[in-house]
């Protein structure tokens, strides 16, 4: 146990005993504001027998797309770009020029989600029949596509009809 009327047996954390005051330590008072950080100078470690670090070695020049294959300006030894078109795309835009025609643009969503609907057909067909990259959701999502881009269209149709 500590003795409160020694001061190096005081702990400044723990809780004064009942009866007494409490006081916050008071803190030691500042007469100048302390020193700046000043980091030190950057040396490489000396080891024995360690050879100087040299500077790096200065490359060859590269082809201006050699870093980005495929970008702009890339030049021949850049990759080949990807597929424009595939079965997953072509079904994506079917569907949702599809779901468009039924509120907005009906003729021209509509032609758009029947054309790129048998087109994602078409292209998932020839790769089942290749063996690679047959996706039976492409084909239900161009079907879905086709259905609703001929709902559009014929829903301006009948609308044209009864409101004359």
């Amino acid at each position: 146990m500590t003795d409160p009327s020694r001061p190096e047996d005081h702990n400044p954390y723990a809780p004064p005993p009942a009866g007494e005051p409490v006081v916050p330590p008071a803190a030691a008072p500042q007469d100048a504001p302390p020193p700046a950080y000043q980091p030190p100078a950057a040396q490489p470690p000396q080891y024995p027998g360690a050879p100087a670090p040299q500077p790096p070695a200065a490359q060859p020049p590269q082809q201006p797309g050699a870093l980005y294959p495929g970008a702009p300006g890339a030049g021949p030894q850049s990759a080949a770009p990807a597929a424009k078109n595939s079965a997953k795309v072509s079904s994506i835009i079917s569907l949702v020029a599809g779901a468009v025609s039924i509120f907005l643009l009906p003729y021209i969503a509509g032609i758009i989600g029947i054309g790129t609907g048998v087109t994602a057909i078409r292209m998932n067909n020839a790769a089942k029949n290749a063996g690679t990259g047959f996706n039976g959701a492409y084909t239900g999502m161009a079907i879905g596509g086709i259905a609703l881009g001929a709902l559009g269209i014929i829903l301006k149709l009948v609308l044209d009809i009864v409101l004359r």
